[in-house]
Parts: structure tokens; C-alpha cells; sequence
């Protein structure tokens, strides 16, 4: 996983988990404990972005909701932008 926190934000980069790995709850605890993270350093709020051969469902399902959508990215998929507040607000 790579993120990072600034102006009371965490900004979620990458996050790849190996195939041999997957539905084991991986992912969701790194994404945990990265919120938990931000928190402890003052973020409200979290972003990130994926398309939609990646993960938008993953995430969705752990409370971020899209702010945006590109249509057509590279002629057949949708980069979604997600948020999610960190503070309960």
C-alpha cells in the first residue's frame, strides 16, 4: 500500500494485493489500518481513485461513496474517484 496524509486528508495511492492472497481480508485490514493511521494523525477525510476492472466495489463496500467519474478511459473503462470521511461527519 502506498498513501499519504496532508491538509488533514489521507490520500490513498496504491493498493495491490497478491492473487494468491485475495479474499482472505487483506486488503481491507491494510486499508483499516491506514485509516486508523490518518486518524491518529488528524485526517478527516480519505480519497483515492480506481477504474473499473479494479476495485470501486471493494471500496464501496467499506463506506467510500464517488464524487466522480471519467467515462471512456482508455476507449472501454470508468476511473472512479472516491471519498469517505474519517471523523463519523
Amino acid at each position: 500500500m502506498l498513501a499519504d496524509t496532508y491538509w488533514q486528508y489521507l490520500e490513498i495511492h496504491k493498493l495491490w494485493v497478491s492473487d494468491a492472497h485475495r479474499k482472505l481480508g487483506h486488503a481491507s485490514r491494510l486499508l483499516e489500518a491506514a485509516e486508523a493511521e490518518a486518524r491518529r494523525r488528524g485526517c478527516k477525510q480519505a480519497f483515492l481513485d480506481t477504474f473499473s476492472f479494479q476495485a470501486p466495489g471493494f471500496y464501496q463496500k467499506l463506506g467510500y461513496r464517488e464524487f466522480g467519474r471519467l467515462e471512456e478511459f482508455g476507449g472501454e473503462h470508468s476511473r472512479y474517484y472516491l471519498h469517505k470521511r474519517l471523523d463519523g461527519g
